[in-house]
C-alpha cells in the first residue's frame, strides 16, 4: 500500500491543479506524509482537522476534505468522511461609499492590490501571482496565468485599474509586493493589513475574498449577463456565479419600479 505522500504527488501529476489545490495538498502532505493509505479513515481525518484546522469555518474544512478524498479516490482507496454542515451561502458587498472609504484606508504601498481586487474580481492568489508581462496596456487586457481551476483567462482592464497599473512602480517582476518589493509567499500575510483597514473604515464582517463577492454583485446590478460574469470571473457553472453575486434592496426596488 502506498504512503499518502506518494498518492498525493501522483494526484498532482494527473492534471494541472490550481494554486488552492496545491497549497491544500502541501498541508495534507506535511501532516499525513508516510501514513499508509489503508490507515486513513474518519478518525485520522478528525485528528488532522483538530490539529491543523481548529476554529476554521465549515466551508474551509470541506475544501480540505474534498482534496483529501480526491487524493484517496485517485489511489483507488474508498473512504467515508462526512462533510461539515455549512450555513447558507454568504454574500457580502459594499455600497460605493463604503467601498471608497475602505480603499482609502489601506496603506499606500498595498492599496493598488485592493483596488485591483475591487475592479477586476481576481482571487487574492491570482492577483499575487500577477506579473508585469501579464499586463498588456496596449490591448488593455490582463492575463490570469493560472486560476483556481488551473485554466488561463484573459480579461479586459477596468479604466481605474489600467490607470493605476500604468503609474504603479515596482522593481519586481511581480506587480504586487510588500514594502521591500518582495512577493508575498503566503496570501494570509495580508489579513492583518486588511483587518486594520476595515476597522479604520468602520466596515465589519468583510473579508479579503469578499472583494470578489462585491465585484460580482456590482456587475450584476450594472446589468452584466450570466455568460459574461462566468467568463470574466473564471467560473465554470451558473451555480458558482450565484454563490458570489447578489443585489441590493435598492436595486430590487428600482427594478420593480421599471415595470410598466
Amino acid at each position: 500500500m502506498l504512503p499518502f505522500i506518494v498518492a498525493a504527488d501522483n494526484w498532482l501529476a494527473v492534471k494541472p491543479r490550481g494554486a488552492t489545490d496545491k497549497y491544500i495538498c502541501s498541508i495534507l502532505k506535511a501532516h499525513f506524509n508516510s501514513y499508509q493509505l489503508n490507515h486513513l479513515d474518519k478518525e485520522a481525518w478528525l485528528h488532522f482537522v483538530s490539529k491543523n484546522l481548529y476554529g476554521s469555518k465549515p466551508s474551509n474544512i470541506n475544501r480540505y476534505r474534498a482534496t483529501f478524498v480526491s487524493i484517496l479516490h485517485g489511489a483507488s482507496v474508498p473512504v467515508q468522511i462526512p462533510k461539515e454542515k455549512e450555513a447558507n451561502d454568504r454574500i457580502r458587498f459594499l455600497t460605493y461609499e463604503e467601498q471608497e472609504r475602505l480603499l482609502a484606508e489601506y496603506p499606500e504601498y498595498i492599496r493598488p492590490l485592493f483596488i485591483t481586487l475591487c475592479y477586476q474580481g481576481l482571487r487574492l492568489s491570482e492577483a499575487l501571482r500577477l506579473k508585469r508581462n501579464h499586463i498588456n496596456l496596449e490591448a488593455n487586457t490582463l492575463l490570469v496565468d493560472q486560476s483556481k481551476n488551473g485554466k488561463r483567462r484573459v480579461m479586459p482592464l477596468h479604466e481605474r485599474t489600467s490607470i493605476l497599473l500604468t503609474s504603479f512602480p515596482t522593481t519586481s517582476s511581480f506587480v504586487f509586493t510588500n514594502k521591500k518589493c518582495v512577493p508575498y509567499a503566503d496570501p494570509r500575510n495580508l489579513r492583518g493589513v486588511h483587518t486594520r483597514a476595515c476597522k479604520r473604515a468602520g466596515i465589519s464582517e468583510f473579508t479579503i475574498h469578499d472583494w470578489r463577492h462585491h465585484w460580482a454583485s456590482r456587475l450584476v446590478m450594472a446589468g452584466a449577463s450570466m455568460p459574461t460574469l462566468m467568463k470574466l470571473g473564471g467560473w465554470s457553472s451558473e451555480r458558482m456565479v450565484l454563490r458570489y453575486a447578489s443585489v441590493s434592496d435598492e436595486h430590487i426596488a428600482d427594478t420593480l419600479r421599471r415595470l410598466k
